[in-house]
């Protein structure tokens, strides 16, 4: 793919509408356009996104040459990249964040960073939002989401004796805009590496990298539809090819579920 070029903005009302404007306007794959702040942010299924300065806001313009029924599982991968970036930059163990079906990253029991995908004008954009650092009003992050967040900063971030930000993989900062940027960069790297990959192979290569690092994996869950319909419980024993995520239910079959929300038991 073409090198990423990132258009940086003080403040949007979404990333994601900069680049869906950019998909219509014809531009190439690999723009990014990145902000220290959303007025109108959302994630999967239109969700308000609260997007206060300390954050990481960046969306992703892609056009993959690809069969339709292979896009949906592009924003498992991009999870994947977020994860691998923030686990080397925070100099952590490998299960120190974790990817929760279909669109979180987990630290513990708390969402430190969410995915949204949409198709359109013949393209994709996938948008992201990362907690950072601390904002002012961090109370105001638990209005849309039914988890607490985590922060980057506090898996991460020192200082040094000079007083700039560090993180733990020795890299250091003069400001908190310098490291949000870093980590931008780092999960655009990332991705670079894994994006090629799905082209040749679809998602196949990375089940067993998704199944070793799911939050849900061998945990009892109800999935729900938005509504509130209950499509199956049991227990997630992985993911298939097409990100489906596999439960067995009471009766021991194994149920493949595409769509809805996971509720831990």
């Amino acid at each position: 793919m073409e090198p990423f070029s990132v258009a940086n903005f003080a403040e949007v009302t979404s990333t994601n509408d900069q680049v869906k404007k950019a998909l219509k306007a014809h531009a190439n794959e690999g723009y990014v356009c990145r902000a220290a702040k959303q007025t109108g942010g959302y994630g999967r299924q239109g969700r308000y996104w609260t997007s206060p300065e300390g954050g990481l806001y960046q969306s992703v313009l892609l056009r993959p040459k690809c069969e339709l029924a292979k896009l949906p599982t592009l924003g498992f991968v991009m999870a994947l990249a977020i994860r691998a970036a923030l686990v080397r930059l925070a100099a952590r163990s490998e299960n120190a964040v974790l990817v929760k079906w279909p669109n979180d990253l987990m630290v513990g029991d708390k969402k430190i960073a969410g995915i949204s995908m949409e198709a359109t004008a013949g393209g994709v954009c996938i948008g992201m939002g990362v907690n950072v650092f601390r904002p002012a009003n961090a109370d105001s992050l638990l209005s849309d989401s039914k988890y607490r967040p985590a922060f980057f900063a506090d898996m991460a971030v020192g200082h040094t004796d000079m007083g700039s930000i560090a993180f733990g993989s020795g890299y250091s900062f003069s400001n908190q805009a310098e490291a949000i940027a870093a980590v931008g960069d780092a999960i655009l790297s990332s991705f670079a590496q894994c994006y090629p990959v799905w082209l040749e192979n679809g998602f196949d290569p990375f089940v067993k990298e998704y199944e070793s690092c799911s939050y849900l994996q061998g945990k009892r869950v109800r999935m729900q539809l938005l509504n509130g319909d209950v499509i199956v419980e049991g227990t997630v024993v992985g993911i298939d090819r097409a990100t489906a995520c596999l439960l067995v239910d009471d009766g021991t079959q194994v149920r493949p579920v595409n769509s809805g929300e996971a509720h831990i038991l």
